[in-house]
């Protein structure tokens, strides 16, 4: 199987990187500068399964074949297409993976939320679209290398609607071995809400409340705060059809009311950091979907509230 990795960051260049690794058929889709420091320098990868601790240590290099968006045009014929990009990369994404998809290529991304795939579908059609995440605690650091971080690295994928298909079986295959968990599922989408549900709580946590989720959860009306946002993300999903099981609620409530995390969503670590955020993807499009199904969500509207006024101080900062 030839796969297409669109962005070697944090997702792509992780996966990306462990399946050239073990020698998978894959090539890297970048942006002219990142092209020019992986053909030049490879890419590295430190820390993770097998690999050398971040500490002092120099990590696997990988040397995989890059085109930019200009050379894939003409470029050769790819299976999959493993979309690895954050959400307000997506639209320019679209534009760049067009020529592939429209060759045959069948879609894979690794965002989060599902307004991407609503978007993916609408521009290439159902059937060119399947259904995945990611969990990761990998960055990039000054030099341009993916540190993997402690979380161990699994990706999850499925036909959309459930089905056994020959593309999945082979990309299956590919991811299979190569430093990281791979899982095929047949509730793919189910899987995708109830990630969603769990992601906005936690980010809409820190970023209403300001501190980690210990802080938050210790603070006082910490708790039922917490509670009430859980509820309102799964508000949404079960408007969808999608509402994740009581038992994993349960879990979910657990991990966001610890006392003694200093766990902080990506989204909030970016914000925090001064780079852009995922907003209206994970908590934005919460409330646009929570509206069309009358459903209240005073929680969710102010960290949409919150984040909206980062991102325009952001941007009138330059």
């Amino acid at each position: 199987m030839r796969i297409l990795i669109v962005g070697a960051g944090a997702v792509g260049g992780l996966f990306g990187g462990l399946m050239a690794a073990a020698g998978r058929d894959v090539t890297f889709l970048l942006r002219p500068e990142r092209a020019a420091q992986v053909r030049d320098e490879g890419l590295t990868i430190v820390g993770g399964p097998g690999l050398p601790d971040v500490d002092g240590q120099n990590g696997v290099t990988v040397n995989a074949p890059v085109l930019t968006a200009a050379e894939l045009r003409d470029g050769p014929r790819f299976d999959l297409v493993v979309l690895a990009t954050k959400a307000y990369g997506l639209e320019s994404a679209v534009i760049d993976v067009g020529p592939a998809v429209r060759n045959g290529a069948t879609v894979l991304p690794l965002l989060n939320g599902m307004r991407h795939i609503d978007r993916l579908v609408a521009e290439f059609g159902g059937s060119s679209v399947l259904g995945g995440y990611a969990f990761v605690s990998s960055y990039l650091d000054e030099r341009g290398r993916v540190l993997a971080g402690p979380v161990a690295p699994a990706i999850t994928y499925g036909e959309r609607d459930g089905s056994d298909t020959e593309r999945l079986r082979a990309f299956d295959a590919a991811a299979r071995d190569c430093g990281f968990t791979a899982t095929r599922s047949a509730k793919v989408t189910a899987e995708m809400w109830a990630k969603w549900v769990f992601l906005a709580a936690f980010a809409g946590t820190n970023v209403l409340s300001g501190g980690t989720l210990g802080q938050a959860s210790s603070a006082p009306g910490g708790v039922a705060t917490i509670t009430a946002l859980l509820a309102e993300t799964a508000s949404v999903a079960e408007a969808a059809g999608f509402r994740p099981s009581d038992g994993k609620l349960a879990k979910d409530l657990t991990i966001l009311t610890d006392t003694t995390s200093g766990n902080r969503a990506s989204m909030d670590k970016d914000r925090r950091a001064g780079r852009p955020v995922e907003d209206e993807a994970i908590i934005g499009d919460l409330v646009d979907r929570a509206d069309r199904a009358g459903l209240p969500v005073p929680l969710l509207r102010a960290t949409r509230m919150a984040l909206g006024v980062y991102r325009s101080e952001r941007e009138s900062t330059g």
